[in-house]
């Protein structure tokens, strides 16, 4: 899983990289500034989730990272159907065992009590064992989840640094008009020393 999703980085990185070189100024959607107006205020809207943004506008140029998306959306789909059932299960399970151990706190009867603890414990490690099985692969499934997570997080940044190298390469701010307003504020302090010094 690891080895073949790194392929798939590596080879989708390299077509991106090929085909994805931007003209000068060209600013991706997602570096424009956007301005709410109405009578009263006008203000620009932060970008809640810039990266999230750069990738969809490459999703629109690449077929290839497109349906890597499909797969993973399509996985993450079928693995919410087919776990959702046996994870309200367990929980039920888990409640019920929960609910009783409070239970038996309330009988009085020491000797009782340590009878039904005993039957109820009993009980709960038969249920463990049963599904010892499925509560392994369900632990494996959501380590895979958070794998997958990871990989798909670094495509992301991966794909988008890219973008933002072209925007810082071919946006990069003029230096000379900063420049000159910093020699104004040097002749300002100038003048003004002078004429403190008289």
């Amino acid at each position: 899983m690891k080895s073949l999703f790194l392929i798939t980085l590596i080879i989708l990185s390299a077509s991106f990289f090929a085909g994805c070189e931007r003209n000068e100024q060209n600013v991706p959607d997602a570096f424009e500034e956007k301005s709410v107006t109405d009578d009263i205020v006008s203000y620009k809207r932060s970008n809640p989730d810039l990266i999230s943004e750069l990738y969809n506008e490459i999703l629109e140029k690449n077929k290839d990272l497109k349906a890597l998306e499909d797969s993973l959306e399509s996985l993450k789909d079928k693995t919410s159907d087919k776990t959702e059932d046996l994870n309200r299960f367990f929980e039920n399970n888990q409640n019920y065992y929960t609910a009783a151990y409070q239970r038996i706190e309330i009988i009085q009867d020491s000797v009782l009590r340590e009878k039904i603890f005993e039957k109820l414990s009993e009980n709960e490690n038969s249920f463990n064992s049963k599904t010892e099985k499925i509560t392994k692969l369900l632990a494996e499934i959501s380590q895979k989840q958070a794998e997958l997570n990871d990989y798909h997080t670094s495509l992301k940044i991966l794909l988008t640094m890219k973008q933002n190298s072209d925007f810082q390469k071919n946006n990069m701010p003029d230096t000379s008009t900063i420049s000159k307003l910093k020699a104004a504020y040097q002749n300002l302090i100038k003048t003004i020393k002078e004429k403190i010094e008289q």
